[in-house]
C-alpha cells in the first residue's frame, strides 16, 4: 500500500510529490506541546536507516535509564512498588521491542537488547525479592521482641 503526500511550495509554486510505502515507513506521533510552536500530528520517517537510528537511541535511552533506577533504588522502598512499577516498564519496552521495533531492527540486535533487558527484569525482580526478605524479616523481630515483653514483668 503506498501513500502520497502533495505539497505546494509557498515561495516558487513548485508542487511536490512523494510516493512511499507505508508499510517500511516508520511513524510517530509527537506528545509535546510547546506554546508557539508549529502543532504537528504525525511523523513519517521513510530512510530505513534514519528509523533504525532512531530507535536504536530510543531503546538505548530507556535501557540506560532503567540501569540508573536499578542502581538508585534502596532497599527501604516502601513495599517495593518503585521497584515493580520499573520491572513492569521494562516488561512492556521488552514486548514493544519485539510486537512493534523488531521490523525496523536487525535480528542480532534484536537479541543482544533483548537479553539486556532480560538480566535487567532478573535484577528488578532479585531486588524485589531482597526487598520482601527484609521485610519478613522486620515483622519476625518485632513480634518476636513482643513476645518477650509479655513473658516478663516490668517494675
Amino acid at each position: 500500500m503506498s501513500n502520497y503526500y502533495i505539497s505546494k511550495d509557498k515561495k516558487d509554486g513548485e508542487v511536490v510529490f512523494l510516493e512511499y510505502n507505508i508499510d517500511k515507513a516508520y511513524k510517530v506521533t509527537p506528545k509535546a506541546r510547546k506554546k508557539g510552536a508549529i502543532e504537528v500530528n504525525k511523523i513519517v520517517f521513510i530512510s530505513p536507516s534514519f528509523s533504525e537510528k532512531i530507535i536504536k537511541k530510543k531503546i538505548e535511552h530507556k535501557i540506560a535509564k532503567f540501569l540508573l533506577e536499578l542502581n538508585t533504588i534502596d532497599e527501604d522502598d516502601d513495599g517495593g512498588t518503585k521497584v515493580r512499577n520499573a520491572m513492569m516498564e521494562a516488561e512492556l519496552l521488552k514486548l514493544n521491542i519485539i510486537d512493534k521495533y523488531a521490523k525496523y531492527l536487525g535480528i542480532s540486535y534484536v537479541n543482544l537488547t533483548l537479553e539486556k533487558l532480560q538480566i535487567i527484569i532478573e535484577s528488578y525482580r532479585s531486588k524485589l525479592f531482597s526487598i520482601r526478605k527484609s521485610q519478613e524479616q522486620l515483622f519476625i523481630d518485632m513480634f518476636s521482641n513482643q513476645e518477650e515483653r509479655k513473658g516478663k514483668r516490668g517494675r
